[in-house]
């Protein structure tokens, strides 16, 4: 019984807290609980945890190209030809940044077997269904607009 007092102290506390430093108690806290569940109902796939990965590692490189590299094509020392190799790596670094977002929008849309499954029993699936066909007039009938 002590016990149910010192949790819903803690549950009040807490809410006063989030209340008063502008934190989302409630919300933060469903939001983890949801993510928690989603990631064991629906694991990651490989495809998900190399985009990740490349994501992370890409970080690094993302810092070098937009401040390091911008540094040394202004740099005077540095010959015209090893400036065109930069602006090269830069150019392609941002190709290949890209690529991974059309992967990473791939694989999102890409559903599982299991998910494809429960969002077809229960309804879930998330694509509208298509509107009417647009009217089409006869080639008999003449639309005539009044002036």
């Amino acid at each position: 019984m002590i016990m149910f007092y010192i949790i819903g102290l803690i549950l009040v506390l807490g809410m006063i807290f989030s209340a008063t430093t502008g934190v989302n108690f409630a919300g933060d806290l469903w939001n983890k609980m949801t993510n928690r569940v989603n990631e064991l109902a629906f694991p990651k796939s490989q495809k998900e945890i190399v985009i990740d990965n490349l994501k992370s590692q890409s970080n690094l490189l993302d810092r070098f190209f937009s401040d390091t590299a911008l540094n040394l094509l202004q740099d005077e020392n540095i010959s015209p030809e090893d400036k065109k190799s930069i602006q090269g790596a830069i150019q392609s670094f941002g190709d290949s940044k890209d690529l991974v977002s059309q992967i990473e929008n791939l694989t999102k849309n890409d559903k599982g077997i299991t998910k494809a499954l429960i969002e077809k029993v229960f309804n879930l699936d998330t694509k509208s269904e298509p509107g009417p066909d647009p009217t089409s007039i006869p080639p008999n009938c003449n639309l005539v607009c009044g002036e």
